[in-house]
């Protein structure tokens, strides 16, 4: 029997012994669709038409007539009985619905033939390529005549720079009293206006030595005043006395510096406040 699928109208060809009576679900090979596969519409084609049998035996044997004129023949038996039909087989027991297999479509679904493709334009060439135009040599500059030099500016002559005042003549130092040596102290007045100019040697020893203290004073404060305090400067200013001598021997030269009173003087007048000390 054929069996055509609702969705996509495909036909299949199912063998009516393999639908069970209670009908069977089947799925279409080209749309996978579900559908019913009924047992009625091949109840007609399951059973086989009854093919005409021969016709049943007589009953009883027919006699035949006598013939004519003879004698009488003696009666035949009876014919025996026809074999009954033998019974129909049972039934095969029902099997289990199973999913019917197509082996494929019999018949395409009918549809309009689909107009055959137009063939593929060619691709159109490609455009060639504008070739770039050579440039052209790059032409000589112009020669221009060169201008003339433009006539100088004259320039305005500078004023006259101004004059620095003259500065006041220096007073001339005095002349230093007879009595009093190179190496006294100078009390009065008559004092040079700047020591560090005079050229004697004990003058320089003289305030070098004095320097050198004085910053001792101006660089330890604290400590001089405990020192004078306590009683303690020598033992306190030990070490910056000690850096301070060499200093001031390698200034004025060791015979100098031993020979003359200054360093001394310079220690119990200047660190130690007019105490002698030192």
């Amino acid at each position: 029997m054929n069996v055509t699928c609702p969705s996509c109208e495909t036909v299949y060809r199912v063998d009516p012994s393999k639908v069970p009576t209670g009908g069977v679900r089947a799925r279409c090979a080209v749309c996978s669709n579900v559908f019913p596969v009924n047992a009625a519409s091949a109840a007609a084609q399951r059973a086989p038409v009854a093919e005409a049998g021969p016709p049943p035996p007589v009953a009883a044997a027919q006699r035949a007539p006598a013939a004519p004129g003879g004698p009488g023949s003696a009666p035949r038996p009876p014919a025996p009985p026809a074999a009954p039909a033998p019974p129909a087989p049972a039934p095969a027991p029902p099997r289990s619905p199973a999913m019917p297999r197509f082996s494929g479509p019999i018949a395409a679904p009918t549809s309009a033939p689909a107009p055959p493709a137009a063939p593929p334009r060619p691709a159109p060439p490609p455009a060639p390529r504008a070739v770039p135009a050579p440039a052209p040599p790059p032409s000589a500059p112009a020669m221009r005549p060169a201008a003339p030099p433009a006539a100088p500016v004259p320039r305005a002559a500078p004023p006259p720079a101004p004059r620095a005042p003259a500065a006041p003549a220096a007073p001339s130092a005095p002349a230093a009293p007879a009595g009093a040596g190179p190496g006294q102290r100078m009390t009065s007045p008559l004092r040079p206006v700047n020591p560090f100019m005079v050229q004697d040697p004990k003058q320089k020893a003289r305030r070098l030595a004095r320097a050198l203290v004085s910053d001792l004073v101006v660089y330890h404060p604290e400590k001089r005043q405990q020192g004078l305090r306590d009683g303690t400067l020598p033992q306190l200013f030990k070490d910056e006395i000690e850096k301070s001598w060499q200093e001031y021997v390698e200034q004025v030269g060791a015979e100098l510096a031993r020979s003359t009173p200054f360093w001394a003087e310079a220690l119990n007048e200047i660190l130690a406040g007019g105490n002698k000390v030192f």
